[in-house]
Parts: C-alpha cells; structure tokens; sequence
C-alpha cells in the first residue's frame, strides 16, 4: 500500500524527482546503521516479543501523517518505517528460521514470502480505490487499520511462540572475525548480490513508475493494480520454487534467472507505452522477485552455519538498505537530469551487469550447500569453516 501512497502523495505535495528519490531513501538510514544493534537486541529479549514490537511500532507510520499531513510528517513517517520494518523483519525471519516442522527451509520460507507477497498484492489496488474514492488521508487511516488488526493477530503470536519454542534465545557474544569470515561465505556473496541487485532496480521502479503512470494519464485504480498484479505473480511463483529450482539445475541458477527476469521488466520500462506492455512487465518482474527474495534468504540459511547465520542475515538486510538509501537518490539524480525512461533502462542495464557477476560464483553456489539445511556441522561442498549465529533473519520482502 505505502508504494503507491507514498510517491503519489508526494507529488501531489509539490516534491519533485530528485527530493521523492531522498524521500524513499529514508526507510534504509536506520537499517544501515543498526541493523547489527538491533539483531542482537531481538536475540536478547525474545524474537516473538520483538515480532509484536515491530508490528505495533509500524502504527506510529500511518499515524504521523494522519494527524500531521504534510512533507515533514510524510519524511518523519518514513524514518519510522525503517525502524519498525526492521524490527519486525528480523523478528519474523528468525521465527521461520527456528522452526522444527520438518519442512525444509525452502518451504518454510516460501509459505512466509507467500503471505507477505499476498498483503503486497491485495495492498495497492485497495489503497489506489481508496485514493480515487476518498483521498490520500483516508487512504494512510486504511493503512492504520489494517496494520491494527496486525498489530492484535501479532500479540497472540507473541503469547504463544514461547510456550512453543521456549522462551527468548540468549546469543553469546558476537566473534570477532564473525563479520569477515561471514562474508567470504558463497552463500551470503549469492545472497547479497541477487537480493541487492534486485532492490536497486525495484526501487527505481518503485519510486517512479506510479510518478510517470500518472503523468500518462492513469488514475491510482489503474497504478494499484498494475503493482498488484506484479504481487500476484510472486503469489503465485513461490509455492512452486522447489519446482523450479529443479528445473533450472540448482538454486544458484534459479537465483541468476529471476535477475534476468527483474533486469528485463524494469529495463524495458523504457519502452512500454500501452496497459498491456506495463502488465507484462509487471509480470516478469513479479516471477522474478518471486524466486529471488526468498532464495536469497534460503541461500543464506543452506550455506552459512547455524553458529553465523544471524550475523549473516543481518548482513544481507544491511546490504539491502544501503542501497535503500542510495539507490532512489542515485535515481532520482539521474531521473531528474534526463528522464523517467531513461532512468528505468540503466536500473535494467545495472542489474544486468551484476547479474554477470554471479555467473562467476554460481557454480561454487551449487556445490557448496551444508547438507541437512543449515544442522551447522556436515558440509557438502567447499565453505568457509563453521561459524556462530543468532536469532536474527532479514527479509524486506
């Protein structure tokens, strides 16, 4: 819902191209800064505490424009966004992480993206209606509510998870090569560049194609559906990654292919003119970030020992927000000195040019998976040497 709200509103209030780009860097500054910091925070009071923490922190966003309507309340309630997705994020992650379904991680993480992939779906047509239909402040009170009930569903999950799982997790302290043997880990390295790879191009997307649909004359119905439909798309990829992983030969191939997917449906942004060349996108882009995210998590859980899978997981989110800061003010330079087309084709041509970087790993990707999905000790393939993680995980998606 907050895609669409968010640059609309903007515009509405006067922003132009380079200061929106700032606008929606603001939600990456405090996941940059502490997502380390607030990782070990969740570990230490319980990752369902903090599960219910996020959720309801997450009502300060809506709230700040409500009362306050104007570009100083819209930036304040972005700043907030930041702070309480992340909370929230690592919270949710590690729940999926810990559990002892006897599903793999792939499944466990793709019935998770699934429903975050289906609230992304249903969200921007309902929150475009309503902006049709009522306004933007009625549309920011539509987000309250909702994140509300959220809010009360979140609590019983924070009653219940410790009965099930034992209460809160007591990480011991951090290692002091945690950090650099994490990130020499193939698994964080594949991890990092399809998830980073594929939010800078999302956030050019993000940021700007509402902005020049409307400027071609589309209302914010039409707008929400076209993002919805990208949504329904992921929905519907992500039950079947298993699948596709096998088709494609390995994960590692998976990862490469829904790069290529994102790269094309943003880059070709450039050229559609019609509903119908914008859907299509919209549906490429849709399969692509409908394997990426999740297997990039997967990626993470399969390759890096239990003992630093925490510190790898909030690596890959901090990855992720640097580019959530620099990625829309880089777009928003680079939109404002020359164009919206123009600016889609380079986000395509930059995640081209990193998806060849991946090709040079891929095949050190497949062969290096711990055997048993992450059991810390039996190794299948070349790793780095075993390593200590928390309860921490990242998704942004």
């Amino acid at each position: 819902m907050v895609a669409v709200m968010t640059p609309l509103y903007a515009v509405s209030l006067g922003v132009e191209a380079q200061w929106l780009g700032l606008l929606m860097a603001l939600p990456g500054i405090i996941p940059v800064l502490l997502a380390l910091q607030v990782g070990r925070w969740v570990d230490s009071i319980g990752v369902a505490r903090s599960f219910f923490l996020g959720i309801a922190g997450l009502l300060l966003s809506p709230l700040t424009v409500i009362v306050f309507p104007g570009i100083a309340a819209l930036a304040a309630a972005r700043v907030l966004l930041g702070l309480f997705v992340l909370v929230f994020t690592l919270a949710s992650q590690s729940l999926v992480a810990s559990l002892t379904n006897g599903k793999s991680h792939e499944s466990n993480f793709g019935v998770q993206s699934t429903w975050l992939a289906g609230g992304r779906m249903v969200g921007p047509i309902l929150v475009g209606t309503i902006i049709d239909g009522a306004g933007y402040r009625i549309s920011f009170a539509a987000v309250f509510a909702m994140v509300l009930v959220a809010a009360v569903l979140a609590y019983e999950v924070a009653r219940a998870a410790p009965r099930a799982s034992g209460g809160r997790l007591r990480p011991s302290p951090l290692r002091k090569d945690a950090v650099s043997s994490t990130l020499r880990n193939v698994g964080l390295q594949m991890a990092v560049l399809t998830s980073a790879g594929v939010f800078l191009a999302l956030t050019m997307r993000e940021a700007f194609l509402p902005v020049m649909l409307e400027g071609m004359g589309m209302s914010a119905t039409v707008i929400g559906s076209l993002v919805s439909l990208g949504s329904l798309t992921s929905v519907l990829i992500r039950p079947a990654m298993p699948a596709v992983i096998r088709l494609l030969g390995g994960a590692g191939n998976a990862l490469v292919t829904s790069m290529v997917a994102v790269a094309v449906g943003v880059g070709l942004l450039s050229l559609a003119q019609s509903v119908a060349g914008f859907a299509a996108l919209a549906v490429t882009v849709g399969l692509g970030t409908g394997i990426a995210f999740p297997l990039s998590i997967v990626s993470v859980a399969s390759h890096v020992p239990l003992r630093d899978r925490g510190v790898a997981l909030s690596l890959r989110l901090s990855f992720n927000s640097t580019v959530e800061i620099f990625g829309p003010m880089l777009s928003g330079v680079v939109v404002a000195a020359t164009s919206f087309r123009f600016g889609f084709a380079a986000a395509g041509v930059t995640l081209g040019c990193i998806t060849l970087v991946s090709l040079a790993i891929v095949k050190r990707f497949n062969a290096g998976a711990i055997l048993g999905e992450g059991a810390g000790t039996e190794r299948a393939g070349p790793q780095p040497e075993p390593e200590r993680g928390g309860a921490v995980g990242a998704a942004e998606d």
